[in-house]
């Protein structure tokens, strides 16, 4: 084996075309026993089967069309019915909207009246009362109504005399303290005005009582109320305040606001303009109550301020309107603050609309409440409820008639039925056994074989050096290949010998030879031997006491141990691989632990299943690997699962830990008789070179990492100038040539990674599409010479390379210079 690396791949390739040939013929002989199954049963149910479809075809055509056409009847009235009750919503509710608006210019008119009326200040008290009435007298309902004149600091002591006099004399009850105000930005209370240059004081004011906190109050030294004043100067428009908890107000959840009016500007007055305000103090209950006045349906209906100082809409009010019977008016009750966006998402007819308040802009929302938007569906449901259970009696009474007379035929047909699907299912079974043992097969030996053909390689062209190896680091080189290539083909005799028993796993029918074993000898560093790779960017520890024994099957322990260690290192980009064992709870348990980016929580729960197509994207391949495992194990008396509380330690790699629990207690080394395996030297090898001048740069894509490192390995031998990149799929690879140039690269056809799956047929095309106009060799195990040269590689090559120098060499100058004229199968150029 050592000595014809090159003839250990041959047989290797043939092997594998003689599986695949095999399992083909399998495929056929499946096809042809399930076809010949159905033409015994089809002459004797043929008849039978065409009157029992063509009943139930006319049944279900009676069914469809009854429920088509009740659906369509439903679907149809109900639309209606929803359509037309969101139309008459949606009319009630700009109704409301325009009344609102309507309301809201009522108070804009009144306001302006009252500045037209006191413009000149050629009033007194008496006239401001008596235009007071007026207003009330015309049902606007407000809270006060202001007239707040510009009064300079040298009118301030007359202004304050004339308005104490008049309190005195008419409201002796009201403690008028001049002109008040906010003297300062942070004030919460009412302070006596400090002197300023002017003033827009609330001098006149009706009514005084219930209003007696707001008499003198300058608008100019309050916040809030300074900035509308502002706007109205510098405007000359009317200008509203934010919301305001007004003094007097007294409902926990009503808002009110102050509507300023800077008046019109006449042509005929020279005076300077704007100067005086009129004011009128709105609660915004009022508001709506006015609005809703004659309002026919029920509804919910919400003010927002969108223009608030705050940045944000805010509530100013809400009501829930309901109509009396007599239409003589609308019930009110008052709704809790809540949000714009709450009001948004609600379930309910929904519409809004935003409104011009002065200089404000309003958004009034409209709900619908109680059942007074649903729409009427009941006539409309038992119309579709009659038709659907006419074509259902219909059905019924069609399907029991024609059942009378074919239930003979039919119990025949079911006995003649049932046979043949007991001969079908005998068939599968023993399909599916061997297909299973194929399967194994290639999963599991190709990797050890190949491992064992490039170590071989190594050994020979190291024996073959014409000086002697005298240094120990030589020594150690050679002894470390002889290991792998001992381990390798023992493990491939062992299993190849007991394959025959595999498909027998599953049913519990596999032998096992429990026997003394040493966990770290004979298990876990022959295990390590075949895991362990020189120049990764990570590790392979094994962690286990010395002299730990324990009763299981050596070669189907080894087996797991090395499956579950192949698989982590097809994902393990930096870190660990760590194989450990130890005792737990007084029994032995082994653990796989790696710093691989981990299983996703959603394919956790399908690890050990058979032939899952969603573990692909986990580099399981067909999913034997893991269900075989798992039935070795129990063989043994054990069980297999997934850690799921594992953390690597590694930022963004939280890894995976497979637990072994063998359920048996450690033996005690000096009272067992023990066969060893054989130890051996497992230090690094040191890589060999050649000499071929070609420097040219390589990339080789396929998803095992030690077939990578592998083939670089081996090609260093030939080509020590070359310069080799590794991609473990399309993708990386697909990423690679964004920023690299390459002038050759190696495609493997099935490769998977963690995310999502390319063919490598299917990355040769997107890097044809992407420009790459390098020479692109085709691999595999399989003959996908036709699939790769019509993607667009130029040659295609069959696995494992080989090994030898010569056939090395030949070959890759077949890839490089030929036109697609590979190697046949099982042959090796001279």
């Amino acid at each position: 084996m050592v000595s014809n690396g090159g003839d250990a791949m041959v047989e290797m390739s043939t092997s594998n075309q003689k599986i695949l040939s095999h399992e083909q013929s399998r495929n056929s002989s499946d096809i042809d026993l399930e076809k010949g199954s159905l033409d015994s049963n089809e002459g004797s149910a043929t008849i039978s089967a065409f009157k029992q479809r063509t009943t139930l075809l006319l049944v279900l055509m009676v069914v469809i069309l009854g429920s088509g056409t009740a659906a369509a009847f439903l679907a149809v009235g109900i639309g209606s019915a929803i359509e037309d009750q969101q139309d008459q919503f949606a009319r009630s509710a700009l109704d409301l909207i325009t009344k609102i608006e309507g309301a809201w210019e009522d108070y804009v008119t009144a306001a302006s009246w009252i500045h037209g009326r006191c413009r000149n200040r050629k009033f007194d008290r008496v006239d401001f009362r008596q235009m007071y009435e007026y207003l009330v007298a015309s049902g606007l309902d407000f809270q006060a109504a202001q007239f707040d004149p510009n009064i300079t600091h040298d009118e301030r002591d007359e202004a304050e005399a004339e308005a104490r006099a008049y309190y005195e004399e008419y409201y002796p009850s009201v403690d008028y303290r001049g002109f008040v105000g906010f003297n300062f930005e942070n004030s919460t209370s009412l302070e006596p005005r400090l002197n300023a240059s002017f003033y827009f004081p609330i001098h006149y004011m009706e009514p005084v009582l219930s209003n007696e906190a707001a008499i003198g109050l300058d608008y100019h030294a309050s916040g809030v109320r300074q900035k509308t004043v502002l706007t109205c100067i510098e405007t000359g428009e009317p200008a509203l305040t934010d919301r305001l908890r007004l003094v007097q107000e007294t409902e926990d959840i009503s808002y009110g606001v102050i509507l300023m009016h800077p008046g019109i500007r006449l042509s005929t007055d020279p005076d300077a303009w704007p100067k005086d305000l009129a004011s009128i103090v709105i609660r915004i209950p009022d508001l709506i109550r006015r609005s809703t006045e004659n309002q026919q349906q029920s509804s919910a209906v919400y003010i927002f301020d969108r223009s608030d100082s705050g940045g944000q809409p805010l509530f100013l009010g809400g009501a829930e309107v309901k109509p009396y019977g007599d239409h003589s008016g609308a019930l009110l009750t008052p709704l809790p603050e809540t949000t714009l966006t709450e009001i948004q998402k609600t379930s309910k007819l929904y519409f809004e609309e935003n409104i011009r308040a002065a200089n404000k802009v309003w958004t009034v929302s409209v709900l619908s409440i109680d059942d007074t938007f649903k729409p009427n569906v009941l006539f409309v449901s038992m119309g579709g409820t009659i038709v659907f259970l006419a074509s259902l009696c219909l059905a019924l009474w069609i399907f029991t008639h024609t059942r009378r007379v074919e239930q003979l035929n039919r119990m025949k047909a079911d006995a003649d039925a049932e046979k043949a699907k007991l001969i079908l299912e005998n068939a599968h079974e023993a399909t599916r056994a061997e297909r299973e043992l194929n399967d194994f097969l290639a999963h599991e030996v190709r990797n050890p074989v190949a491992a064992a053909m490039a170590a071989c390689s190594f050994v020979k062209a190291a024996v073959n050096e014409k000086e002697p190896l005298t240094t120990q680091e030589a020594r150690s080189t050679i002894r470390q290949d002889v290991v792998i290539i001992e381990n390798a083909l023992k493990f491939v005799n062992d299993l190849l010998r007991n394959m025959l028993d595999m498909h027998r796993a599953a049913n519990k029918q596999l032998k096992v030879t429990m026997e003394p074993t040493d966990l770290l000898h004979d298990v876990l560093e022959p295990v390590y031997s075949m895991l362990n790779q020189r120049n990764a960017n990570f590790r392979v520890e094994v962690d286990c006491p010395n002299h730990l024994f324990v009763t299981t099957d050596r070669l189907r322990l080894k087996q797991v141990v090395l499956n579950l260690g192949r698989n982590s290192l097809k994902f393990v980009e930096s870190g660990y691989v760590r194989l450990c064992a130890q005792v737990v709870d007084g029994m032995v348990e082994l653990s796989i632990e790696d710093s691989g980016p981990g299983i996703p929580p959603e394919k956790q729960g399908l690890l050990f299943n058979k032939f899952q197509e969603s573990l692909d994207s986990l580099s399981q391949g067909t999913g034997i690997g893991l269900f075989l495992c798992k039935n070795l194990i129990e063989l043994m008396g054990g069980e297999i699962s997934l850690d799921e509380s594992f953390t690597s330690g590694y930022k963004d790699h939280p890894g995976t830990r497979f637990v072994v629990n063998l359920r048996q207690p450690p033996l005690n080394p000096e009272t067992i008789a023990y066969q060893p395996e054989e130890a051996s030297d497992r230090s690094p090898h040191p890589e060999l070179t050649s000499e071929l001048p070609e420097k040219i740069s390589v990339l080789f894509v396929d998803d095992d990492p030690i077939l990578r490192k592998l083939f670089t390995r081996t090609a260093k031998t030939v080509a020590p100038g070359w310069s080799f990149r590794e991609a473990s799929n399309g993708e990386t690879a697909l990423n690679l040539v964004e920023t690299e140039h390459f002038d050759l690269i190696f495609m493997d056809m099935y490769m998977a990674n963690v995310e999502k799956q390319l063919l490598g047929t299917e990355t040769v095309v997107a890097l044809r599409k992407k420009g790459v106009d390098c020479r692109i060799c085709g691999l595999s195990a399989n003959d996908k010479e036709s699939e790769f040269l019509e993607a667009g590689a130029d040659v295609f090559t069959f696995k494992p390379f080989p090994c030898e120098s010569r056939a090395l060499t030949q070959e890759l100058c077949r890839v490089l210079y030929s036109n697609s004229n590979y190697r046949s199968k099982g042959e090796i150029l001279e």
